[in-house]
């Protein structure tokens, strides 16, 4: 068996970053055996061994743990030698049996991936072990450098020194028969005999020497001088000395095809040395067989694959040049235009329609349609705009839902009231909607009122829609609880204001208040559009009603995850809708109702409803939930699940039913049987028992309508208490009694405050109480003041005239109410966190946790075949627990030429080809890794699982990856590699599969559900989120989305790791707040402490933690302490350096007085006592500190210097360094000349004639 056992160590060492070759040798971490029974160390030494037992091929010997063991087992099939019985074993789960395998591949497991190519079955552990196995002879173990000196088995020891320790036994050497014996492992209940010494037979060497003259063609040309061949020309010939047939060329081809596998390993590049009659190989459908070429196969999913290929080329069947691999239908190589699409899991032919999208090679053409705009309040509580963003608001007043923010040609108000025991607990009690500031309807479960250009009627019992002739359309609905939709006409885009936002496709300033800033939390926004100065304000609330009972949380769980269920009545629209929202809507609501079933019912008729808007229709799901209210219709009525059309009415039977002409959203409800008409109230009457109608009104039964047109309206307005209060005013408001003013007088309700003067008031009756003097307003403390005094108020603070504030990279100063901003472009941020969280560019967020390596984002999309990207970030989950959460991610950076590969332990960079100026600068922040471009992206790593990308507004709309397009449209940011715009985060998340050989991600049930145990214990930890420590950022960045992944993570966390989990998800929160600028310092000694003391030497007290540290420090790489881009401050631990040692080494980790050299072109480090001016020079910046004592700045060893560098750039000139870099050291010189005395000049021209004579030698 093999196993293959991987654990995640958490290793910190000193960061630093290394230079490698595109495709680096690597030959000496491998080991392998092929054909009749050859072995090659980690080492490279080559030996047979004949054994038929169970051997450890290698193990993690010299170790506290063994991360691995690897056995194998050969067997005789048909005269030739196969791995009969060769088991992976990963963390005591079988996940493969060799030859036959036992899972379905493409597979991916507990860090454990297994694909299989044309030629090749290979395992990647993310230990950094990689098997690969050619299906019959050949078996190949590539180990990571870190477990040198640490193996055991027919690997050897992994040393570097061939036959040092591995043939050696108390001094005395062994043959490979004997070490082999040695690494036998017999079952329990097996005895299996030890090989005999045979040795080769028909050895005449009288044939013509076909192994050397192969293995020294011109084909190995580029290996000869890589790869020894004088031992695989050995090799080959005992093979054909122990073949049964003489001259059986066949029996050489295992050895040479292993000396090409390992020239690939080397980095070299073998040519195609098999003809027809030696070793001939064939493909399948119409692929033709290399001995080199890249193993990142193009296809149609992915068919820029191989540009961003870091593996070095392997033998096997590949597509001919100019096509792809054909991976959606599984036909063979084809041009990339003769690709399918895929689009909810269904194939598209190209040059195939769907709706408004055609499919062209392999890609979607999309048409983009101006559609209306949909914003909704359901639940009571529950708001989306119009641009798709979701919040919460749990008002207690009347506010302006939208209107028309220039003529107010509309405008929509709701009024949310509290209904219920809890403070969250909220009801749209009623709706109004207002035109030209004049006409005016108000509903509350019933009709109010009709006006002019408003039609109103009810498609069913469940609903009341109020259609405008502006392209406004309202639907509310009224039962089991009042909710409303309001569907907007694209004529309005980016011209509306409200809780519904502006409806410009931008969901990232849909917060953004009459004051001209964005407000950070949903309360903030809410508070600003309210139209009463005597309501409360909004506060944020962290309550969890499903926290508060047991009972209701398991009677949400169930009913509310029918709606998530992928064999449930809702499944057929997850495709369409992602039911995730819906489902914590649901979730909430009904925890929190105390009519818990009604609030239930209103959440899953939202997800029917949303559905059926796109088309699809969901019948039968009230059959086992919700069944009430399909089954207690009236005797008169009828339920229906679909809706469409107009319906029976008294009104249609006196005048052309207008509603007939209206097209809606399918509705369901309780409609009137055969025979039967429905009034005004709802009711189903016989015709005889209708009103009549006379110009719209309803005239009820016996009342006359005079010529005049004298008309009775049925429907009065109702009055309601009214309320008075004490008689008693704060100087200097007094109190106005309604009852001494004239009809038509507005009281306190339409008392103005600094916050509501942009209000406009909507009055049905005058309320008594305390209102300021004429020309006064609320100043929102109590207290009246004129008008130009209010204040700027943003996320609850108030700030007076001239104050600033900053607003992402732009400064804002107060006058006259209003915000006045600067306009900069500021950085887009992308973020990566914990286990799959992901924010946008555009703010869109979701979660995808998958096995694979995933492109975060890039700028070459597939748009234009002619242009090339010029960077592509690549990450890659690295799992722990049983439930496969992420505890830590390896990320890859394509920038031009370069490939930087990050890790814990370093930056390693790889040329990728001919490059100029490096085109990026590497620098390390507190526990951040930053890596900053020139391009403008710059990418924060906390080497754990926190990932920030920030790019630079040029590349708006330009790029793609699961971070999104960053055109600031939130709505289309689930853009597929194909071009398509999808709900389903799966299809959008598997779309960026780096490698389409990697199994697809599938839904993950939710950790607290699978884990119960674990709930409380992260409920309780991940509450600091909502607790008082961070009381000064909550107005700033809601905490609700922080915390429950914070919850999500600890619970998933079974297996290790749980500290990492929660503590990542908090600093998560931690820096959303530093970006804002509110730096919180969470962390305790109890609370995941940073223990920077680590670092300080003894005695000494230089590292200090500081949650939001110096952006950009003074180091031995960047000794300006000037950076490409200011970053806010990032977390971590950070060195406190004296005067005296002003410069921070990145590798030793401590202050320094002086650098060592570093070459910006290779990497190389050079001690200060060794710099070779040959090949390095000083600092990115020319600094007088690298030559000269700071303690010791006398004008003599100044002078003294300057001369010496002179004679370096002499030297530097004669050694033929680019004219650039010589250029750029002279300047610099020169620069520190002229900031010396006098005598400088003197050193300058002795020093130029120096140079004149120095170069006439």
């Amino acid at each position: 068996p093999i196993y293959i056992s991987a654990r995640l160590n958490s290793v910190i060492l000193a960061s630093s970053f290394k230079f490698a070759a595109s495709n680096p040798a690597h030959n000496g971490r491998v080991c392998s055996t092929w054909g009749n029974f050859h072995f090659k160390t980690f080492d490279g030494d080559i030996f047979y061994y004949p054994g038929l037992c169970n051997y450890v091929f290698a193990s993690h010997c010299n170790a506290p743990y063994e991360e691995f063991n690897i056995q194998i087992r050969r067997t005789l099939i048909l005269k030739a030698f196969f791995f009969s019985l060769s088991n992976i074993w990963i963390r005591k789960h079988l996940v493969l049996i060799l030859p036959s395998c036992r899972v379905q591949l493409p597979y991916s497991q507990a860090g454990i991936t297994i694909e299989r190519s044309s030629i090749y079955v290979k395992v990647v552990s993310k230990a950094d072990i990689v098997f690969m196995w050619n299906q019959r002879d050949s078996i190949l173990l590539e180990l990571h450098e870190k477990y040198a000196n640490q193996t055991c088995g027919l690997c050897g020891d992994f040393n570097g020194i061939p036959v040092y320790n591995e043939f050696y036994s108390n001094n005395i050497r062994m043959t490979a028969l004997q070490f082999g014996n040695m690494q036998k492992m017999d079952g329990p209940t097996e005895y299996c005999e030890d090989p005999t010494p045979s040795p080769p037979d028909n050895c005449t060497y009288n044939f013509d020497d076909i192994c050397q003259k192969t293995l020294t063609s011109f084909a190995f040309a580029d290996c000869n001088g890589l790869v020894n061949v004088s031992e695989y020309i050995m090799a080959c010939q005992e093979d054909l000395c122990r073949s049964e047939e003489l001259k059986n060329a066949s029996c050489i081809c295992d050895t040479i095809a292993e000396y090409s596998r390992q020239c690939a390993h080397a980095g070299g590049e073998p040519l195609n040395w098999r003809t027809s009659k030696l070793c001939p190989k064939t493909c399948p459908y119409n692929m033709q067989y290399s001995e080199c070429s890249s193993p990142c196969t193009d296809t149609c999913t992915n068919p820029e694959r191989s540009q961003f290929c870091e593996e070095h080329c392997m033998d096997g069947c590949f597509c001919p040049q100019g096509t792809v691999f054909d991976d959606i239908n599984n036909s063979g190589c084809i041009s990339r235009q003769q690709c399918s699409c895929i689009y909810n899991g269904n194939t598209y032919a190209p040059g195939t329609s769907f709706s408004e999208h055609t499919c062209n090679g392999g890609k979607w053409n999309c048409e983009d349609m101006s559609c209306p705009g949909i914003c909704s309040v359901e639940g009571g509580s529950h708001i989306s705009t119009y641009d798709k963003k979701h919040y919460d608001v749990y008002g207690d007043c009347t506010y302006v839902l939208s209107k028309h923010c220039e003529d107010e040609i509309f405008t929509i108000l709701v009024e949310l009231r509290k209904c219920g025991m809890t403070n969250t607990e909220t009801c749209l009690r009623t709706v109004t909607l207002s035109l030209n500031k004049g006409q005016t309807v108000r509903i509350n479960h019933s009709i109010f009122s009709f006006i002019a250009n408003v039609t109103i009627f009810r498609p069913s019992s469940f609903f009341i829609i109020m259609h405008t002739n502006i392209g406004i359309q309202v639907e509310i609905q009224i039962t089991p609880i009042m909710q409303m939709f309001v569907r907007l006409d694209p004529v309005f885009k980016d011209q509306t204001c409200g809780l519904c936002g502006n409806f410009n496709n931008v969901q990232t300033d849909d917060f953004k208040a009459i004051s001209g800033v964005i407000e950070g939390t949903a309360a903030a926004f809410a508070n600003t559009w309210k139209t009463q100065a005597s309501c409360p304000d909004i506060q944020n609330s962290f309550e969890n009603p499903c926290a508060l009972s047991i009972d209701n949380e398991k009677y949400a769980q169930h009913w509310c995850g029918l709606l998530t269920n992928r064999e449930g009545p809702f499944a057929d629209c997850h495709y369409l809708l992602n039911p995730s929202t819906y489902y914590t809507n649901c979730m909430f609501d009904t925890c929190n109702c105390q009519n818990s079933e009604g609030c239930l019912c209103a959440a899953l008729s939202s997800y029917v409803r949303a559905c059926a808007a796109r088309g699809i229709q969901i019948n039968g799901w009230r059959t086992n939930v919700c069944s009430k209210y399909s089954t207690s219709c009236p005797k008169s009525l009828s339920y229906s699940y679909t809706i469409d059309s107009c319906q029976p009415t008294c009104r249609s039977l006196s005048e052309p039913d207008v509603t007939c002409k209206i097209k809606f959203v399918p509705v369901d409800g309780c409609t009137c049987i055969n025979g039967t008409y429905m009034d005004e109230s709802g009711k189903c009457v016989p015709a005889n028992e209708c009103p009549c109608y006379y110009r719209g009104s309803p005239i009820p039964l016996g009342e006359v309508v005079r010529e005049n047109g004298c008309v009775i309206n049925p429907l009065p307005f109702l009055t309601s208490l009214i309320s008075f209060l004490p008689l008693v005013c704060e100087s200097p408001m007094f109190y106005l009694d309604c009852r001494n003013n004239t009809a038509g007088t507005t009281g306190s309700e339409c008392q103005k405050s600094c916050q509501t003067l942009d209000m406009q008031c909507y009055s049905t009756q005058c309320v008594s109480g305390c209102v300021c003097p004429s020309g006064l307003v609320l100043d929102g403390k109590g207290g009246c003041i004129p008008e130009e005094e209010c204040p700027c108020i943003h996320n609850g603070a108030m700030y007076q005239p001239g104050e600033k504030i900053n607003a992402d990279c732009n400064t804002c100063v107060c006058k006259d109410r209003m915000w006045e901003c600067t306009k900069k472009q500021c950085l887009g941020t992308c973020a990566v966190y914990g286990d799959g969280h992901y924010t946008t560019f555009d703010d869109q967020r979701f979660s995808f946790n998958g096995n694979c390596e995933y492109t975060l984002v890039q700028n070459h999309c597939g748009k234009s075949d002619t242009v090339n990207g010029t960077f592509q970030v690549i990450s890659e989950n690295i799992p722990c627990g049983s439930t496969g959460t992420t505890c830590s991610k390896s990320i890859k950076v394509f920038l031009e030429h370069y490939e930087l590969i990050l890790s814990e332990e370093r930056v390693s960079v790889i040329k990728r080809g001919q490059s100029g100026e490096v085109p990026f600068t590497v620098r390390y922040i507190g526990m951040y890794t930053v890596i900053d471009t020139t391009s403008g992206l710059i990418l924060m790593w906390d080497k754990k699982t926190s990932i920030f990308i920030k790019l630079s507004p040029e590349f708006k709309g330009q790029i793609c990856g699961l971070c999104g397009n960053y055109d600031g449209n939130g709505i289309n940011d689930f853009t597929t590699r194909s071009l398509s715009v999808v709900e389903n985060v799966l299809e959008f998340g598997n779309s960026w599969k780096v490698s389409s050989t990697c199994p697809d991600a599938n839904f993950v049930k939710d950790p607290c559900s699978t884990n119960p145990y674990r709930k409380s214990w992260s409920e309780k930890q991940c509450s600091i989120i909502n607790s008082n420590v961070f009381a000064a950022c909550h107005s700033q960045v809601e905490p609700a989305r922080y915390y429950q992944a914070c919850v999500t993570d600890a619970c998933a966390c079974d297996s290790g790791g749980d500290c990492d989990c929660f503590c990542t998800a908090v600093a998560a929160y931690a820096q959303a707040c530093n970006e804002v600028g509110v730096c919180i310092a969470w962390r305790t000694p109890s609370i995941c402490p940073l223990f920077c003391d680590y670092y300080n030497q003894q005695g000494e007290c230089e590292w200090h933690y500081k949650p939001c540290g110096a952006s950009c420090m003074k180091t031995c790489k960047n000794p300006s302490g000037k950076c490409l881009h200011n970053l806010p401050g990032l977390e971590g631990c950070y060195p406190n350096c004296p005067s005296d040692k002003p410069y921070f080494h990145e590798d030793q980790m401590k202050c320094v007085s002086l650098c060592d050299c570093y070459d910006n072109e290779d990497g190389k480090i050079y001690m200060r006592d060794k710099c070779q001016v040959y090949y390095t020079f000083c600092s990115v910046e020319f600094d007088h500190n690298y030559f000269v004592n700071p303690q010791h700045n006398d004008t003599t060893k100044t002078v003294s210097t300057l001369r010496l560098s002179f004679l370096y750039f002499l030297l530097l000139w004669r050694e033929k360094i680019s004219f650039q870099k010589y250029i750029y050291l002279l300047r610099g010189l020169l620069s520190r000349i002229l900031l010396h005395s006098w005598s400088m000049l003197v050193v300058l021209r002795l020093s130029l004639l120096n140079m004149f004579l120095f170069f006439l030698v």
